[in-house]
């Protein structure tokens, strides 16, 4: 079971100090026991659910599906037929709003004649019962007044009425892909709902359609306005260029005069002629760095056969050397080979420095020529700069201009062909129209509402069975109580009928049921108080609760009575309670002296016992009209003491009721004139933490609490508690089957 520290582990110690909360078997045990209000519920809740079903009127819901489709207006878009915008997916949510607008339904409204209708204007809502009680309370008003003649509402009127009614009834919602959307339409009339929600597609796609062809029209008109503008701005631009060169007595065009394409063919002579010399000086430089054979060269086919042979010699030459020495004439003669070789390389390369040089004097000279020429050029063209460039500058305005109005004339022709027209596509397609339905809303939801009404009474019921047994923070079992407070717990349980009610009221239902489960309770806690006479010569019983109406006088009553009369020990019964005296109005309502007086006397206490020779029992009775102020100082005197000495003396067991813990403190005072307790708790009432509160006060005394009783346990709920212990354990209890034993 699942507990909570409640803090009073200081006070109360090697006991339990958790308050302990139901576990899943406790809760199963408790719709156990309250199975019959869980069905009730669940069977309340599905009967309901179908009372509902049966009153609800019929209601059919057409849905068609439109998707906005963008190939076709990219097509056009791409093709220059159009420039239609497109309706992207986050533009889809706008168009729900747009399709359930007064805009789209009005024409609706108008095309089915709904205002003559009665669902949509006058009497749609006669068969609902808040509006027929509002129209009877509203006729009794008008009934007290005069009656004045009603004006028949306009036409204005109705439509705006028929337009709230086809709105209240019509669902535009996205589908889960994003570019479809579902309009569905609820009505009486399955075709009516078919038909509307129709006319509700067709009337957005011929607006969308209309839309388009009137954006179209407006764009063209502006379009046109602008071409109109631009032809006037280009005429006025070429008629500026016109007459500036008449003024300059200028002819042709600027930018095609033969100084401009003279100085652009010198500008790419010159380049060439810059590349050439560069090339020229670059060879020579070359050649003249050359001074040996190993040195780079030009490349020239003489020269590399010369120095192909002048290798080939070399490698011979040392080949001789190193076989007949460097003095023999073969060697001699090689190496003479090879110095021909040389001399006639070096002739060829001082003919090439020659002719490179003569090749770098021409090209510097043409490179000279030719930027001589374009300065020239270059200084005549500056004379006319400022002419010509003013002639460039409104020529370049002129081609803007002209360009720019060619262009509108492209686009205003391309506009004209598809305004009016009926190539101007609607942004979406129809993917499923409307068809009359043949269930209704309700039947198609009949097994979900059933499921919710009987899961909904089966919660109702859940409440009342832990309304009925409320399982948290409270003692509903002997484990719970062991486990809150560490002491043995005994179960008594309650008594239900009125006839053994009134026995335990006076203490002798143990003569009428002696085998029962609430005498054999008795008998454990009277083998408990023996055990405790037995090691420490306990003569007095306390027995205490914590709060009232726990039950401790019957607790008190029939444990004093079972002593007295089934066995030959000498029982006194007190009643020590100065506030309620229940214990004496029970069984000695006619005593006319008690506890109060016997203080008096102490020594005196014969005097004051009252006989009840039934139950073979003594008792001090406490008859007070009112309570007593001072309760507490008279039982914490010394005579006090007096008097449960002389009950020691007189009698084998004293058995004293007190005041509940948690209301006075009068049990203290008398706590230490006690050698054991019984402590009384309620079942399914008492809180926890007030019974670990109470213990935590009285920890002076924990160790002498002989048990804890678990006082009016119901019996059908202790049958389920303990339905582990099985049928026979509890079937033991029963006279009849106690006697055949």
């Amino acid at each position: 079971m699942a507990s909570i520290d409640y803090g009073v582990s200081d006070e109360l110690p090697q006991k339990a100090s958790r308050i302990v909360q139901p576990d899943v078997a406790d809760l199963i045990g408790i719709a156990r026991r309250g199975w019959f209000y869980l069905a009730a519920g669940t069977v309340l809740g599905l009967l309901a659910a179908y009372s509902v079903l049966l009153s609800l009127p019929p209601v059919y819901k057409a849905s068609s599906r439109i998707a906005f489709e963008r190939t076709l207006s990219r097509y056009l878009q791409s093709n220059k037929i159009t420039n239609e915008p497109l309706i992207d997916d986050y533009d889809t949510l706008g168009q729900i709003y747009v399709i359930s607008s007064e805009s789209i339904v009005l024409p609706v409204v108008k095309a089915l004649s709904l205002t003559s209708d009665p669902e949509f204007v006058g009497e749609r809502d006669t068969e609902k019962l808040g509006s027929r009680i509002r129209g009877f309370f509203q006729f009794a008003s008008h009934g007290l007044q005069e009656k004045t003649p009603q004006a028949v509402p306009s036409k204005e009127a109705l439509e705006k009425d028929a337009v709230n009614g086809v709105l209240r009834n019509l669902s535009v919602n996205r589908e889960d892909v994003a570019s479809v959307i579902n309009i569905a339409f609820s009505s009486k009339d399955p075709v009516k709902a078919s038909t509307i929600a129709n006319a509700v597609v067709e009337a957005y796609l011929d607006a969308s359609v209309a839309g388009k062809v009137r954006s179209t029209t407006m764009a063209g008109k502006v379009v046109q306005e602008r071409v109109d503008e631009l032809k006037r701005l280009a005429s006025d631009a070429e008629r500026a260029v016109l007459e500036y060169k008449i003024a300059n007595n200028l002819a042709g065009s600027s930018r095609n005069s033969a100084a401009a394409e003279q100085i652009a063919t010198l500008q790419s002579h010159l380049t060439s002629a810059r590349v050439a010399m560069a090339e020229a000086k670059a060879r020579m430089d070359r050649l003249a760095s050359a001074g040996s054979e190993n040195s780079f060269v030009v490349d020239d086919g003489l020269i590399s056969r010369l120095r192909s042979q002048l290798s080939d010699l070399s490698v011979r030459a040392n080949d001789f050397e190193s076989r007949v020495g460097k003095d023999h004439i073969a060697t001699v003669k090689v190496r003479n080979q090879m110095k021909e070789l040389r001399e006639a390389i070096a002739s060829e390369q001082v003919r090439l420095s020659g002719a490179f040089s003569k090749d770098y004097e021409l090209a510097r000279a043409r490179y000279d020529e030719i930027s001589a020429t374009m300065t020239r050029l270059m200084s005549e063209e500056g004379a006319n700069g400022d002419t010509q460039a003013k002639i460039r500058e409104l020529e370049s305005v002129a081609d803007t201009l002209r360009t720019q109005y060619n262009r509108g004339v492209q686009q205003l022709s391309e506009m004209g062909k598809v305004e009016g027209q009926p190539s101007v596509a609607p942004d979406a397609i129809v993917l499923m129209r409307a068809a009359p339905p043949t269930q209704t809303e309700a039947s198609k939801k009949r097994l979900l509402i059933l499921a919710g009404g009987s899961m909904l009474g089966l919660l109702l019921g859940c409440c009342f069975v832990l309304l009925k047994d409320f399982p948290f923070g409270v003692f509903r079992t002997a484990q719970q109580v062991t486990g809150v407070t560490g002491l043995f717990c005994a179960i008594l349980p309650a008594i239900e009928s009125v006839e053994e009610q009134a026995a335990v009221n006076t203490g002798e239902y143990a003569v009428i049921a002696p085998y029962s489960r609430f005498v054999e309770t008795l008998r454990s806690i009277w083998a408990l108080i023996n055990i405790a006479q037995q090691k420490s010569a306990a003569k007095v019983i306390c027995v205490i609760s914590s709060v009232p109406g726990e039950g401790k006088t019957t607790v008190a009553t029939n444990l004093a009575a079972h002593f007295a009369r089934h066995s030959t020990t000498r029982v006194l019964l007190v009643d020590a309670d100065l506030h309620h005296s229940s214990l004496t109005k029970r069984i000695a309502l006619d005593a006319k002296v008690g506890l109060k007086d016997a203080l008096a006397e102490p020594n005196s206490l014969s005097k004051y016992v009252v006989r009840k020779e039934r139950l073979n029992l003594d008792v001090l009775p406490c008859p007070v009209s009112d309570r007593v102020p001072n309760a507490a100082e008279l039982l914490g005197t010394a005579a006090m003491g007096q008097l449960v000495d002389a009950a020691r003396e007189a009698y084998d067991l004293v058995i004293i009721e007190v005041p509940p813990m948690a209301a006075v403190v009068d049990y203290k005072m008398i706590a230490r004139h006690c050698d054991r307790f019984v402590f009384v708790v309620e079942w399914g009432k008492t809180s926890q933490r007030m019974v670990l509160e109470c213990l935590k006060d009285a920890s002076e005394f924990l160790d002498r609490i002989v048990c804890v009783v678990l006082n009016k346990v119901d019996p059908s709920s202790l049958r389920s508690i303990e339905r582990y212990k099985g049928e026979s354990f509890h079937d033991y209890y029963s006279n009849e089957k106690s006697q055949k034993q």
